[in-house]
């Protein structure tokens, strides 16, 4: 009897400390993706590809931003807004799931993990800030680091500034014309930061300017449909006639006549 009573209470004890170290149960947040089923021998493929892997990367990122934000306390009102905005996108999107509209889904959730992803970027610009506590470790002696080229900066930033040029004159749709200011904004943000040699707060802001720009070029195919986009995919080049010169790409800007063309070491400019 006594041993039966001892295995009970072991078992009992076991229950307790599973329970113990697995933790509480998850704080209200966004709803969990959905769950698509895996085609092919490979699942492991399969499993961030379509509108299911769309919602899951944004739905690990968002969790991971309020996660942090809760650690952290108070953070910055733009920061928030952000974010809750990136959680309204996801939840369309699983709504969207839900009701068959696998296009749908697709948008609005790359909509969600991009707006997340340049949140989670401007934040880490925003830690650089910071004052850096007291320590006992002496400071590194002068000199490059590890990583001193601004190379990758300033070819991001060209690029950024070509993307919002682009979405502006593509005739955004009204809702997106929030989210290409804001890529403005960063992208000016991170060129003052390059200008003074503050390259990994540049480096940030640029990431968040570019994550930025894809929200404004989702809503638009959001908002054209899905005939409409069609007809404006680029079509396949068609072979010309010997001596013909091939038209250029549409969509791509005319080549800057000779003696004008920009300098690849300079920065930008910064964008009105």
């Amino acid at each position: 009897m006594v041993k039966l009573l001892a295995l009970g209470m072991s078992g009992l004890l076991s229950l307790g400390l599973v329970g113990f170290l697995q933790g509480p149960p998850p704080p209200d947040g966004p709803p969990p993706p959905p769950k698509e089923k895996a085609k092919g021998k490979d699942p492991a493929k399969k499993k961030a590809q379509g509108p299911a892997g769309d919602l899951r990367r944004a739905y690990d990122l968002l969790r991971k931003l309020r996660s942090d934000n809760e650690s952290a306390g108070r953070s910055d009102e733009r920061l928030r807004d952000w974010t809750e905005r990136a959680a309204k996108f996801y939840r369309d999107g699983i709504k969207a799931f839900d009701a068959g509209d696998r296009r749908l889904a697709h948008e609005y959730g790359v909509i969600a993990h991009d707006l997340a992803r340049a949140t989670d970027h401007a934040r880490n610009a925003a830690k650089l800030d910071r004052p850096v506590p007291e320590s006992d470790l002496p400071p590194p002696p002068d000199g490059p680091g590890p990583d001193d080229s601004t190379r990758p900066v300033r070819d991001e930033l060209h690029h950024i500034h070509n993307r919002v040029a682009d979405l502006r004159e593509d005739q955004p749709e009204p809702s997106a014309t929030f989210y290409i200011d804001a890529a403005r904004d960063l992208y000016n943000a991170a060129l003052r930061d390059a200008e003074a040699g503050r390259s990994e707060r540049a480096a940030e802001l640029s990431h968040a300017a570019e994550a930025m720009t894809h929200v404004p070029e989702h809503l638009n195919h959001i908002a054209k449909g899905p005939d409409e986009l069609e007809r404006d995919r680029p079509r396949p080049p068609q072979p010309k006639a010997k001596g013909d010169r091939p038209a250029p790409p549409r969509g791509d800007r005319p080549a800057p006549p000779k003696g004008e063309r920009p300098n690849a070491d300079a920065l930008p400019p910064p964008l009105p």
